[in-house]
């Protein structure tokens, strides 16, 4: 047994590369006879419908192991000779868990055409599961009324959306890993979540809150793992619509949604030898509309307010909907979101146990955010752009039921560009030959002939215009709002790519130890180019560009100074404008990582072990592209002890079944999450930084950020329908980045920021949970989490003195958060009797879900009416509460195809929760602003008017409801 132990460890190390996030599960049992001896030699196979997805043979013993099965329901037959054989269906089989089943078969002394079939019981305890989270199949997404990932993770317990941004056990937003098919769609810049996809493309989805085992890196708090859909042996597709304006008097955001889906055999379902081993998937989702503050998109203000321009003459108000189109109702064209994303995958089996994948994700989104500060100039706020790719090809081995290997390669692409709507960076500089004089001036830094256009909206003009009231008062300014025709002074063009190759190799050695090892290969290329103020010249710049580009085509005298300054043409000093203009922050980058784990799950009896430990490295490289001007670059180099880190983690997890119902579970996980890229590679340079005071630099041996959590559960079974789950935990989390002042040797007039890894933070908690499996037309869970998320800093900021060394709430510290969800269905042919009243409702194919939260409000520091700042994030806002409704109702068509009609109402209680208050006063709406003048009380009525405008921004509050009419065709 050592040396098949031994042999097995070395296969492991030297054969496999390595998975990021699994993406099957394992069945597991043994098999006996009518009076409970074992049965050896049974065969057991796992099939869906009629097609064979894998099998194996018990041992002497009667145990038997199934590995790399997809999620999904199966059934599960068993026969053997001289034994009736048996056939269980409803089988579950979820992520990265194993499933056990137990099969009883009854011995005969002759044949016996046929077999028993029985039907699976779904347990609601997992004796093999030693870490904490929740499965979420395709057809509970289907009965929720929730359209995006982040809103299903947010009904798990643990989970908590604060400030729009999602976070689980008291982590950060971006400490969340989300993969695709085992596929990271994480921005490795910013660390949040990239690639959009739609739930309809989701064949499961694990949503994973502790205790991660070591196949799972780069992450803090929470992983959150999707596995998509596959093509079948049948066709099978949707054509859906929606709309959320069709009811009046709703808080709608002019959304439209179409979707459309088509899965089956590549060629023909009549070719049976490709009929199951070459099929596909694909589907495509559209989404337009307005967002809720779609009203606020009009800019004209009320009668008695008017705008004067820089011509003292009345401003025209642009109407952004002025060439909308309509037909029935609906909006032709681009709304001010416009969000496509898609997903194929296709799948060829050479045999059962031998098959590739290749399949490719994206979206492609264009949108023009709301700000209430720019509500009378989003003629020219800013639009967005953004395109992302996601292409994976797996190669998948099946040695034989207890090995496996997977082999991946993909491409993650992703590119972002931000401007002014109308502007492009052409625009803000243009030739004027009409007014260009060589010997107009004797000034060094002479511009003649170009015209600026200014942040006003002008060319060549500072002059901001003033807002009047009763056009009879006078013009005064209001800094309240941005002058209309102003222009978002930010451009960017990001682009990132990601290249990956990775494996797993599993190995079921025995009944007892199952391993998994493997490693991955990541190598990024990071591309940042972004320009803000783009209309502000820096002549030094200016000169040096000239001096190094351009040459002078005559000079003039200057007698003040007594020298020659140099003439340029104007081709030269448009160029030297362009390549001045702006503060520049760019870099091209090619830093690499990886992973290697080694994992062995021993499961005894009466207990479960999950031991494991994964080692991450990261290689930043020798140096990076820095952008200069006029497409120009320079190198920027590191330190050699500089360029490379490895990072070890630890991870243990055991479970014990201490009854047939009741399972205790423990974790110990030493998790790393690499610093996010954004901080390692920066524009500015140490020499930048002693010209330019208050640089932030970048630094290259930026520690990995470190979560330690120990946590303990436990899991019992109320009944047949009922599972209750309760989980303790604490996590201390350590090098969160900051920043630290640093002065210049020897003058501390000179000063500027290091990015440094201080910060740190810790959480505790509680999670409940009580999920009752589908019965008697009800189905659904409930969850509550009592959490502490504490941390002397919410995020990166300037420290101006020595790191604060106090913890304080975090801004999303969330102490009781509530889900409460439940499902309501009436099957094909069933009938539902109304209690106590014998009455039968006339339908079946209908179903409803109402889901509700109610949660604490998160903290704020208040401010005294003087403006001083008390104890940070010491006071709270007022709770939130949010209801939904989604109603279906199926009308059959043809054996296998349906006509769905639905309606989902979001904030059924028309509840407005608040969002953001004002620190003086605590009230979304009121800001405690003294406006009167000297020691009068008196307020002038304009003055109030405007300032109440401002005060009462929309996103201060949630928005209102919202009724969304649907309809689908099923095949």
């Amino acid at each position: 047994m050592q040396k098949r132990i031994f042999f097995a460890v070395i296969l492991l190390l030297f054969v496999s590369t390595a998975i990021f996030a699994g993406t099957t599960g394992k069945l597991a049992g043994k098999v006996k006879d009518e009076k409970g001896d074992p049965v050896p030699y049974a065969n057991v196979v796992i099939m869906k419908g009629e097609t064979i997805i894998t099998g194996t043979q018990t041992k002497e013993n009667g145990q038997y192991m199934i590995i790399n099965i997809p999620p999904g329901v199966y059934d599960v037959k068993c026969s053997q000779v001289g034994f009736k054989g048996k056939k269980i269906t409803g089988v579950h089989i979820n992520l990265d868990e194993t499933t056990v089943l137990n099969i009883s078969i009854t011995s005969t002394l002759m044949e016996i055409q046929g077999v028993d079939v029985v039907a699976s019981r779904v347990e609601m305890v997992s004796k093999t599961k030693t870490s904490s989270g929740k499965t979420v199949t395709a057809e509970s997404i289907e009965d929720l009324g929730v359209d995006n990932i982040d809103g299903i993770v947010a009904i798990q317990a643990g989970a908590t959306i604060a400030n729009g941004e999602l976070h689980i056990r008291g982590g950060r937003a971006n400490e969340v890993v989300y993969t695709v098919d085992g596929m990271s769609v994480s921005d490795p810049v910013d660390g949040e979540a990239a690639l959009t996809i739609d739930k309809d493309a989701i064949k499961d989805m694990k949503v994973m809150t502790g205790g991660f085992t070591a196949e799972f890196g780069n992450a803090q708090s929470g992983i959150v793992n999707i596995v998509t859909k596959d093509g079948g042996r049948d066709y099978s597709g949707k054509l859906e619509m929606s709309s959320d304006h069709l009811a009046p008097d709703t808080d709608n955001s002019n959304s439209d949604n179409v979707k459309f889906a088509l899965g089956g055999p590549v060629l023909t379902p009549k070719i049976s030898s490709l009929r199951d081993n070459f099929t596909f998937f694909f589907n495509i989702a559209s989404n337009w509309h307005d967002s809720r503050y779609k009203d606020y998109y009009v800019s004209n203000p009320v009668e008695e307010l008017k705008y004067l321009n820089s011509s003292w003459n009345t401003y025209e108000f642009p109407d952004i909907y002025k060439e909308r189109k309509e037909i029935l109702g609906f909006d032709i064209g681009n709304r001010n979101y416009n969000l496509y994303n898609a997903n194929l995958k296709v799948k060829y089996k050479f045999n059962p146990r031998q098959n590739v994948t290749f399949s490719v994700s994206g979206d492609q989104n264009e949108w023009e955010p709301y700000s209430h500060a720019w509500k009378y100039a989003l003629e020219h706020y800013v639009k967005v752009n953004s395109d992302q790719r996601l292409y994976k090809f797996t190669y998948d081995q099946t040695f034989n039921a207890q090995m496996n290997l997977k082999v991946k390669a993909g491409l993650f692409e992703k590119h972002i560009t931000q401007g002014p709507k109308g502007i492009s960076l052409d625009d803000y500089f243009v030739k004027s030959p009409e007014t260009f004089d060589l010997y107009a001036s004797n000034e060094p830094y002479y511009c003649s002939g170009i015209k600026y256009l200014t942040k006003t909206g002008l060319y060549d003009e500072d002059h901001v215009p003033d807002w009047t009231f009763n056009v009879n008062g006078q013009p005064r300014a209001i800094t309240d709002f941005v002058s209309p025709g102003s222009i978002y002074g930010f451009n960017r063009d990001d682009e990132n790519k990601v290249y990956t190759v990775r494996s797993d190799f599993e190995y079921q050695l025995n009944m007892v130890h199952g391993f998994k090892t493997g490693f991955e290969f990541m190598k990024h290329y990071i591309k940042k180019d972004q320009i803000s103020n783009p209309w502000v010249i820096d002549f030094y710049r200016y000169d040096q560009y000239l001096k190094n580009n351009a040459v002078p085509v005559d000079s003039v005298y200057n007698e003040v100074e007594n020298t020659y300054i140099p003439k340029y043409s104007l081709d030269d000093l448009y160029a030297a404008t362009l390549a001045a203009s702006g503060y520049r922050e760019g870099y091209e980058a090619y830093p690499i990582q990886g992973a290697y784990y080694l994992q062995d799950k021993m499961e005894w009896e009466g207990m479960i072990v999950n031991a494991g430990m994964r080692f991450d490295f990261w290689y930043i490289g020798s140096k990076y592209k820095i952008f200069r001007d006029a497409g120009k670059y320079i190198w920027q180099y590191f330190d050699k002890d500089k360029r490379f880190q490895m990072m070890v983690s630890p991870r243990l997890g055991v479970s014990h079944p201490i009854s047939e119902k009741s399972v205790l579970h423990f974790a110990y996980n030493y998790q790393n999450q690499l610093p996010q890229m954004q901080y390692i590679f920066t524009t500015a340079t140490p020499e930048d930084a002693i010209t330019n005071p208050g640089t932030i630099l970048g630094k290259p041996d930026l520690k990995p950020q470190i979560t330690v959590t120990y946590e303990v559960g436990l899991q019992h079974q109320l009944g047949e329908d009922y599972g209750f789950d309760i989980t303790a935990y604490y996590k201390n989390i350590y090098n969160y980045i900051t920043t630290e002042k640093v002065y210049k040797e020897g003058d501390e007039t000179v000063s500027w920021y290091q990015l440094i890894s201080e910060d740190y933070g810790s959480a505790r908690g509680i999670d409940i949970n009580i999920e009752k499996k589908p019965s008697h037309f009800i189905s659904g869970s409930t969850s509550y989490s009592l959490s502490w998320a504490n941390g002397n800093n919410s995020g990166l900021r300037l420290q101006e003195q020595a790191i604060n060394l106090r913890e304080f709430p975090l801004n999303w510290d969330m102490r009781h958060n509530f889900n409460f969800n439940i499902n309501f269905r009436i099957g094909h042919g069933e009938e539902f009797y109304i209690p106590f009243t014998g009455l039968r409702l006339p339908w079946d194919n209908f179903s409803m879900n109402f889901l509700y939260n109610i949660a604490s409000g998160t903290p704020y520091t208040p401010v005294t009416a003087e403006g001083n700042a008390l104890e940070t994030n010491s006071a709270r806002k007022p709770h939130t509460e949010n209801a939904s409704l989604t109603i279906n109702k199926k009308f059959n068509i043809t054996e296998k195809s349906y006509m769905k009609f639905y309606v989902d109402i979001n904030n059924l209680f028309d509840r407005r929760n608040v969002y953001y208050v004002y620190p003086q006063t605590g009230s979304p709406y009121y800001d405690g602003a003294d406006l009167t003048v000297g020691s009068s009380d008196y307020v002038a009525p304009e003055v109030q008017y405007i300032h109440d405008l401002a005060t009462k921004n929309p996103s201060n509050v949630s928005s209102g409801r919202t009724i969304t009419f649907g309809m689908s065709f099923n095949w």
